[in-house]
């Protein structure tokens, strides 16, 4: 290879590497606004629900060394397991593997109807 044909080789590898470079900032471009959309999104809900349900005043860490006696007046309590979020749980898996099931079924019979016979 002469200079020639390696500065015009050189030429083509700068040529398809701006075209990739461009390529790319196109890409990242749209995922930037996917990101940003998401971000977006996330901000909202907690603010929603941060408006929704207020600002929490712990009274736990409220704890005056001053008078030992309104500590002892407030109490911890203790969270209760709840049943029915066990079973909401379990419910939504079987829905989940009935709706499985179902959607291999009709999936398997449309490979069968559609193969060639």
């Amino acid at each position: 290879m002469n200079k020639h044909e390696l500065s015009k080789k050189a030429e083509d590898l700068e040529r398809q590497l701006d075209l990739q470079l461009e390529v790319f900032k196109k890409e990242s471009e749209s995922w930037a606004k996917v990101g940003g959309a998401v971000l977006a999104g996330g901000l909202l809900a907690y603010g929603g629900t941060r408006l929704i349900k207020g600002k929490k005043s712990d009274k736990r860490k409220l704890k005056s060394s001053a008078n030992p006696s309104i500590n002892k007046s407030r109490k911890i309590k203790k969270q209760k397991s709840s049943f029915g979020g066990t079973l909401g749980k379990r419910l939504f898996m079987v829905a989940l593997t009935i709706g499985q099931a179902k959607l291999i079924e009709v999936l398997s019979k449309k490979v069968n109807n559609d193969s060639p016979k």
